[in-house]
């Protein structure tokens, strides 16, 4: 009787194992984009000011781009946009980001928003075009994503990265 119950837990534990493995290759679930508040593009701080240039060469007039230098991490950069929609007013907009960033954005930006924002999610791919899965480094940026999308789901980014409380 305990090996049956023994095997019978070994099977849903693999089965989780094996759906969470799976699951893990399915990063860039995008939205239809529609009108917006505001664009959000939570990216590294080194990024930003490619944004900020591609974002003028596409026709956006520079005062109207908001830069956030607080975030260090996509939880931070969920909370500091927050923050900046709340001083704006603003209610709804399009997180655009790297197609394999996209499932842990949605995962933290919603639940840091609980409900509060109309939130889109928009896939952004590589300059050349290519999908995360398509590079010849895919394998690592698939790990990454992998551990950081369950630090998240534990709510580890609770205890490594606090936003300022000002």
């Amino acid at each position: 009787m305990k090996l049956r119950i023994a095997i019978i837990i070994l099977c849903i534990v693999l089965m989780l194992m094996v759906t969470s493995v799976i699951d893990s290759f399915n990063h860039n679930k995008t939205d239809i984009p529609e009108k917006a508040d505001v664009i959000i593009t939570p990216e590294n701080k080194d990024i930003y000011p490619q944004s900020t240039e591609f974002a003028m060469e596409l026709g956006i007039p520079e005062d109207v781009i908001i830069e956030e230098y607080e975030a260090t991490s996509t939880y931070t950069n969920a909370v500091e946009s927050f923050k900046i929609m709340d001083e704006h007013s603003f209610d709804s907009a399009l997180v655009v980001t790297s197609d394999y960033h996209l499932k842990r954005s949605k995962l933290i930006y919603d639940r840091v928003s609980d409900g509060q924002y109309d939130l889109k999610y928009i896939a952004a791919l590589s300059e050349d075009g290519e999908k995360w899965n398509e590079r010849s480094y895919s394998d690592r940026i698939w790990f990454s994503e992998f551990y950081k999308l369950w630090g998240y789901r534990l709510g580890l980014y609770n205890f490594i990265d606090e936003p300022d409380t000002e």
